[in-house]
C-alpha cells in the first residue's frame, strides 16, 4: 500500500521533518495567540457583571428614593423642633417681663399712678421727659405683648406640623425598610452566579482582584448596588460626603490601592478605615461589619481589610460600604471613579 501526503506517493525524511517544524511553529502561534481573545472574554465577564448589577437597580434606585424621603422628614423634624425649643424660652422670657411690668403698674396705682407721675413734673422740660419716658414704657409693653401672641402662633403651627412630620416618618421608615429587603433580595438571589463571574475574571486576568480602566480596585468584592448620592441630605442637617455601596453582610472590602490603612472607630462611621494612599489621596471606609487587618499596617491594591456591615449610625438598617475618597482629605463625589474602577 502507496502512503499519499498531499497527493505524493512518499515523502522524503527532509521534508517530513519541515513538516513537522512548520505544524509545530502552527500550534506554538496558536497557543500566543488568545490574548486578544481572552481579553474579550474578560470584557464579556464584565459585561455579564454589568448585566447582574442591573437587574437590581430598580429596588436600589426606589430604596435611595426612599431613604433620602426619610432623611428629609427626619431633617425637617430636627429643624422644627429647634424652633419649638428656641420659641419656648423666648414666650417664657417675654412673658416673665410682661408679668414684671403689670405688677409695677399695679404696685404704682395703674393709670393713676403713671398720671400723677407725668403731672407731677415742676417744670416744662421735666414734663416732656416724663411723658417722653412713658411713651417709651408704653411702646415697650405692646412690643412685649406682640412678641408674646406672635411667639405663641408660631409655637402652635411648629408643634402641628411636628405632630404630623412624625406620622409621615412612620411611614417613610417602613417604606424604606420595605425597599431594602426588596434590594437585599435581589443581591443575594445573585450572589452565587456573580461570584462564580468574579473568579472566573480572576482566572484569565491572572490576578484576583484585577484593576479596573482607572487603575484602582473596586472596594466591594461582591455582588453590589450603588448610586451617585453625593450632597443628598443626611441626619442633622449634614449632606452626603461619599457614595454608599449596597451589599450583603460580610462581603470582601479591598484596598483600593497601595497605602497605609488605619482601622479606628466613630460614632458615625462605627468601624471605619482610613486608607492613605500611596498617590497621595485618602480613602475612608465606613459601618465596616468587622476588621481584616489589625493596627496600622502597609496594604497592596486588591488585599482583603475588612467587610461589609451597618456599624455606627447605620445600626440596625441597611448593610453598606460608605466609602469616601479625595486628595489630601479633600473629599470628592467618589461616585464617577467608583464607575472607573468597574
Amino acid at each position: 500500500m502507496r502512503l499519499r501526503i498531499w497527493g505524493t506517493t512518499r515523502m522524503r525524511p527532509l521534508r517530513l521533518g519541515r513538516l513537522l517544524v512548520a505544524l509545530s511553529l502552527l500550534v506554538s502561534s496558536v497557543a500566543v495567540l488568545p490574548l486578544p481573545a481572552q481579553a474579550a472574554t474578560v470584557a464579556q465577564l464584565k459585561a455579564q457583571l454589568e448585566a447582574l448589577r442591573q437587574e437590581a437597580a430598580p429596588a436600589g434606585d426606589a430604596y435611595d428614593a426612599a431613604v433620602t424621603k426619610l432623611e428629609d422628614t427626619q431633617y425637617r423634624i430636627k429643624r422644627t423642633d429647634a424652633r419649638i425649643k428656641a420659641a419656648t424660652k423666648k414666650l417664657t422670657t417675654a412673658q416673665d417681663a410682661l408679668g414684671a411690668r403689670a405688677d409695677a403698674m399695679y404696685r404704682q396705682g395703674g393709670e393713676m399712678g403713671v398720671v400723677d407721675f407725668v403731672f407731677g413734673a415742676t417744670s416744662w422740660d421735666e414734663f416732656v421727659t416724663r411723658l417722653d419716658f412713658i411713651t417709651i414704657i408704653a411702646m415697650s409693653d405692646a412690643e412685649l405683648i406682640s412678641t408674646v401672641k406672635d411667639t405663641r402662633t408660631a409655637l402652635q403651627t411648629d408643634r402641628a406640623a411636628f405632630v404630623e412630620d412624625t406620622k409621615v416618618e412612620k411611614v417613610d421608615l417602613a417604606a424604606a425598610k420595605k425597599d431594602y429587603t426588596a434590594l437585599q433580595s435581589q443581591l443575594s438571589a445573585k450572589k452565587a452566579q456573580y461570584d462564580r463571574l468574579l473568579a472566573s475574571i480572576a482566572k484569565r486576568s491572572g490576578t484576583k482582584h484585577p484593576p479596573g480602566p482607572n487603575g484602582l480596585v473596586f472596594p466591594v468584592h461582591g455582588i453590589h448596588y450603588y448610586s451617585d448620592t453625593w450632597g443628598a441630605p443626611r441626619s442633622g442637617g449634614r449632606h452626603h460626603m461619599g457614595t454608599d455601596i449596597m451589599s450583603p453582610r460580610g462581603t470582601p472590602v479591598l484596598a483600593v490601592t497601595s497605602g497605609t490603612a488605619r482601622p479606628h472607630w466613630n460614632s458615625l462611621g462605627g468601624n471605619s478605615i482610613t486608607l492613605t494612599g500611596s498617590n497621595g489621596w485618602s480613602y475612608y471606609y465606613a459601618h465596616l461589619d468587622r476588621y481584616a487587618i489589625h493596627g496600622t499596617v502597609h496594604v497592596k491594591a486588591g488585599q482583603l481589610i475588612g467587610y461589609v456591615g451597618n456599624t455606627g449610625n447605620a445600626s440596625g438598617g441597611a448593610c453598606h460600604l460608605h466609602f469616601q475618597m479625595g486628595p489630601g482629605g479633600r473629599w470628592v463625589d467618589p461616585y464617577p471613579y467608583l464607575r472607573g474602577m468597574e
